[in-house]
């Protein structure tokens, strides 16, 4: 057989694999132990949570679906939960079919809905309904979590309910955005006090937006302000060799330091973690470190995240210490 026949046998086997994987990811989507509200921690998260959600609705339908979403755990959780809203160019007139945090909403008319950008919130769930069958929505929304109005971004479906046109959706806050860094919510206590891989992605993305809006400037506030800087909780910037550029270590030569101090990552040993984290924009590290609150070699969980300031790439990083008895 020579190519030229060769080559639509190739792409027919080609579709029937990639038909095979795509129906094993979808039978092992929605499994209703992995996609549950309470795990969601990212963006891709909330798409996939939406998409069962909505299959959900279509297999069960509606009624089901709706006393599900307001009962269960599963698609509800603190902040996390879906939402039904009519798709209608009457926006006033607008109805949300389905809202968990406040039933006595449903079935009324929401009225205008302008959030804190001046957009009307129906009125661009229609317009992008009208464009694309689903999509992601940006806006301002009172957190139930927190009772503040925050930047939320939601991702919407497209969804007959009941014979109503509607889109099923569901939305996360998300504390690390450059509209939403407040140091009420991300800072150096809240992650001493609870620390976790979530919190530290947080405190250091929000430092890394300080870098980028004041240089080095920056270096001063995030080596000494409380706010960055709490018992072993510190920020750090760090360049492509290795050089420590700034350090809130309070245990460090005079406290925060500038500059032409010992590296930050000596514990890399030989790996060249320094490349990888270059490479990827943002990376974990873990390795042994002196814990500048009790001066003993302990585990420690980094993470740090590439930016470029002054045409320069630095890796801001900070991280938290394994308590001996944590595995």
């Amino acid at each position: 057989m020579n190519a030229p026949q060769l080559r639509p046998l190739l792409i027919l086997c080609a579709l029937i694999t990639g038909t095979q994987e795509l129906g094993i990811a979808q039978t092992r989507t929605c499994d209703e132990n992995s996609v549950v509200a309470s795990a969601i921690r990212t963006r891709a998260d909330v798409q996939a949570f939406v998409q069962c959600a909505y299959e959900y609705a279509q297999e069960m339908g509606t009624a089901a679906a709706r006393e599900a979403f307001h009962e269960e755990g599963r698609w509800k959780s603190d902040a996390y939960y879906v939402f039904v809203d009519e798709v209608t160019p009457l926006r006033e007139a607008a109805e949300s079919l389905v809202f968990p945090p406040d039933p006595s909403r449903e079935g009324v008319p929401w009225g205008r809905f302008i959030d804190a950008y001046g957009n009307d919130y129906f009125e661009e769930v229609y317009r992008i309904m009208g464009i694309v069958d689903e999509g992601w929505i940006y806006y301002t929304f009172t957190n139930p979590a927190t009772g503040d109005d925050s930047p939320k971004v939601s991702y919407i479906k497209a969804i007959d309910w009941d014979g109503t046109p509607a889109a099923i959706g569901a939305g996360i806050y998300l504390r690390d955005l450059p509209g939403s860094c407040e140091s009420e919510e991300v800072n150096a206590l809240g992650l001493a006090d609870h620390p976790s891989d979530r919190r530290l992605q947080e405190f250091v993305r929000c430092a890394a937006m300080e870098v980028e809006a004041m240089g080095y400037f920056a270096s001063i506030g995030l080596s000494s302000d409380p706010r960055w800087r709490r018992d072993s909780i510190y920020v750090f910037g760090v360049d492509g060799n290795g050089n420590t550029l700034f350090s809130g270590d309070p245990y460090r030569r005079g406290g925060w330091t500038l500059g032409g101090i010992d590296s930050e990552l000596t514990s890399l040993e030989d790996r060249d973690d320094l490349s990888v984290a270059d490479a990827f924009g943002e990376t974990f590290l873990y390795y042994m470190a002196r814990n500048p609150a009790t001066g003993m070699e302990q585990r420690k969980v980094v993470f740090v995240k590439r930016v470029v300031t002054y045409g320069l790439p630095i890796l801001i990083g900070s991280g938290y210490y394994l308590e001996d008895d944590e595995e």
